[in-house]
């Protein structure tokens, strides 16, 4: 009978110091993200979301659009150092 390899084998402890997990989420599912996963730990402290946008039409994007999601960064208190490419 073949044994079991060591991660089968090792349950979730009760309580765990913290979890971690990278991932590409596409935009569509980006509020389901929040209410399903970070939604939960949003009443405590100890949350570090990191965040990394890439956007990239084929068209191209006009300033004027630039310009808007700097000025969207600044009202939400975040920086608006873009990379414009």
């Amino acid at each position: 009978m073949p044994q079991p390899d060591e991660k089968s084998s090792v349950s979730i402890a009760s309580q765990a110091k913290r979890i971690v997990w990278s991932g590409e989420i596409p935009w569509q599912k980006w509020t389901n993200f929040y209410t399903r996963v970070l939604s939960k730990f949003t009443g405590g402290k100890g949350i570090k979301l990191t965040v990394k946008v890439e956007i990239e039409p084929p068209e191209g994007i006009q300033k004027q659009k630039i310009e808007e999601t700097k000025s969207g960064l600044r009202e939400l208190g975040l920086g608006d150092d873009v990379d414009i490419g």
